[in-house]
């Protein structure tokens, strides 16, 4: 097996950050992909999607985040958790919808977290929320990477021993 030296923490670090938002990059296009070629009843059943919505604009929350619970009468299983960034839309989204994070979910609403305050759209009846991206994942793995610097293993992770 071939390993790759890096001469640096930093030419480390930025080889692999590039990976992880590459890996980003491809996670949003898949879910995009699905988006615009299933039926949004269809991503409901399998878990990455709820419609027909009820907002509530819940004011600003910790760190100047826009608060808005998500509900309806029966709120079906989903894949969808605290963490992901899901699209806000009415109808079949296009991918250029408002984005948030959801922030809390309980069996009866879902809480999302926007940075700025939503479009009206997403603040009415009728809303879809759909599975985009969980950051949480990227987001540990960038920490992962910054948490190298430090690592008593970092010569033998850089290639520099064996």
């Amino acid at each position: 097996m071939i390993r790759k030296k890096f001469s640096s923490y930093t030419e480390y670090i930025s080889n692999f950050s590039k990976l992880v938002h590459l890996e980003r990059k491809a996670q949003m296009e898949t879910h995009l992909k699905e988006i615009m070629s299933i039926s949004g009843k269809e991503r409901e059943r399998r878990g990455r999607a709820i419609l027909n919505l009820k907002a509530k604009y819940l004011g600003v929350g910790l760190g100047g985040m826009h608060l808005v619970r998500y509900s309806r009468e029966v709120m079906p299983e989903t894949e969808i958790s605290v963490g992901d960034v899901v699209l806000i839309s009415r109808g079949k989204p296009t991918g250029k919808e408002v984005q948030g994070t959801v922030y809390e979910k309980t069996n009866r609403y879902i809480t999302v977290a926007f940075s700025e305050k939503p479009p009206p759209y997403a603040l009415k009846k009728g809303v879809r929320l759909d599975l985009f991206s969980n950051e949480i994942t990227f987001k540990r793995m960038e920490e992962a990477l910054k948490k190298l610097k430090d690592h008593p293993l970092l010569e033998f992770i850089l290639g520099k021993k064996c």
